[in-house]
């Protein structure tokens, strides 16, 4: 892991304005403001906390972690990064829905798409992470074939967003009524 890049910190920004605007967006649609607002937050913290978990426990993997301050703050950076990355999923599959509480009626058709959607959005990202040299995979990281990205990483992306949004609408589904 090298030195701390300010460069990585602009798509979080980016993804900061973003979820906030589409946050007052379907605010503003809905009549249960207060469910609809823990509604988010409990999606919001629930992706928090196991992104931070799977941060500290992936961050191995990578080249040159260590478990220190520096590398620790760092995961915990990755961490909001990762519950920004999950709002926007939720967002905008409530735009693509025309329903922002589309998680209460998770099925297959949507579990796969949240599967596309995180997988092709983490291919993207690390490929551009690692030929940039923001990090490097350790010789400890499952490669996945063809793809060229960490295991971990895809499954966060692919696997975590759907017990995030089962959790968080579990946590929320009685705000609702």
């Amino acid at each position: 892991m090298e030195q701390f890049q300010w460069v990585i910190l602009i798509l979080p920004v980016i993804s900061i304005l973003g979820v906030g605007l589409m946050y007052f967006y379907f605010r503003n649609e809905l009549d249960n403001k207060f469910g609809y607002t823990a509604f988010v937050v409990n999606i919001a913290l629930t992706a928090l906390v196991i992104n931070t978990t799977w941060e500290l426990l992936h961050g191995p993997l990578y080249e040159g972690y260590e478990y220190t301050w520096d590398h620790i703050s760092m995961c915990l950076i990755a961490a909001v990064t990762d519950m920004l990355t999950t709002l926007i999923m939720l967002f905008g599959l409530g735009l693509f829905y025309r329903n922002i509480f589309w998680p209460l009626k998770l099925n297959l058709s949507k579990i796969l798409l949240i599967i596309v959607t995180g997988g092709t959005g983490t291919i993207l990202l690390e490929r551009w992470h690692i030929a940039t040299g923001h990090w490097e995979y350790a010789q400890s990281m499952p490669i996945v074939p063809w793809l060229e990205v960490g295991l971990t990483p895809l499954l966060q992306f692919t696997v975590l967003p759907i017990f995030v949004f089962v959790i968080g609408r579990t946590l929320t589904v009685t705000k609702l009524k």
